[in-house]
C-alpha cells in the first residue's frame, strides 16, 4: 500500500509540473507573439504618424497694401512639401521644399515674386531686423514685434513663427524665417496688413 501511495504520489507531483511547465511554455509563446505583434502595430503608428507629420501643406495670404494713399493687394502662396535624404537606414534628413508665389493686384494681376523675401524678417538681405518681447494678435495669430532701420525710414514689423507650418526638426531650403502679418513705416507712407490668411495641410 506504501508504495502505490508513494506511486501515486510522484505521478501527481509529475502531473502538476507537467502542467505548469505546459502554461509556462503557452504563456510564453502567447507573450511573445503579443510582443511581435505589438512591435509591428507600434512601428506601424510610428509610419502613419510620419506621414501625417510630413503631409504637404498650402498657405494663402491675402495683404492689404497701401502705399503713399493708393491702395492695392498683395497674393502670398507657400507650398511645402518634404523629401527624405537618402533611403531607408542611411536616411538622416528630411528636407522642407517651399515654392513661394507672390503677385500684387490693382485690377490686374503681376508677379513680384523677386521681393519675397520682404515678407519674412528672416532671409531679407536689405534689412536687418531686431525682434522684441512685444506680442499681439494679427488676423488671429500670435505675432512679435520687429524693428529696423533702412534708407533712413523706421519700420515696425508683426511677424509670427507659426506660419507656415514646418514638421519639426526638418530643415528648409530657403532662408526665410518670421512670416510678416503687419509691417508700416514711422512716415506713414507704407502700410502692409493681412486680410485673409487659409492653410491647408494633407
Amino acid at each position: 500500500m506504501r508504495f502505490g501511495k508513494t506511486t501515486y504520489n510522484r505521478a501527481k507531483s509529475c502531473g502538476i509540473v507537467m502542467i505548469a511547465a505546459a502554461v509556462t511554455i503557452i504563456g510564453f509563446m502567447l507573450s511573445a507573439g503579443y510582443g511581435a505583434g505589438h512591435s509591428a502595430i507600434s512601428h506601424q503608428q510610428h509610419i502613419a504618424q510620419q506621414v501625417k507629420q510630413y503631409q504637404p501643406s498650402h498657405l494663402t495670404v491675402i495683404y492689404e497694401r497701401t502705399v503713399n494713399g493708393k491702395q492695392d493687394f498683395l497674393h502670398l502662396k507657400i507650398d511645402t512639401t518634404y523629401h527624405k535624404i537618402g533611403k531607408g537606414n542611411y536616411t538622416h534628413e528630411v528636407l522642407c521644399d517651399r515654392d513661394f508665389s507672390l503677385r500684387a493686384f490693382d485690377g490686374d494681376y503681376y508677379d513680384c515674386g523677386n521681393v519675397v523675401a520682404q515678407c519674412f524678417i528672416e532671409g531679407n538681405p536689405t534689412k536687418e531686423w531686431q525682434t522684441t518681447k512685444a506680442t499681439k494678435r494679427v488676423a488671429g495669430n500670435e505675432c512679435r514685434r520687429g524693428i529696423t532701420t533702412a534708407a533712413k525710414t523706421n519700420w515696425e514689423a508683426w511677424y509670427t513663427d507659426q506660419l507656415p507650418h514646418i514638421a519639426q526638426g526638418t530643415r528648409t531650403n530657403d532662408p526665410y524665417k518670421g512670416l510678416i502679418l503687419e509691417l508700416r513705416d514711422a512716415d506713414g507712407k507704407y502700410e502692409l496688413k493681412a486680410r485673409y490668411i487659409t492653410q491647408y495641410i494633407g
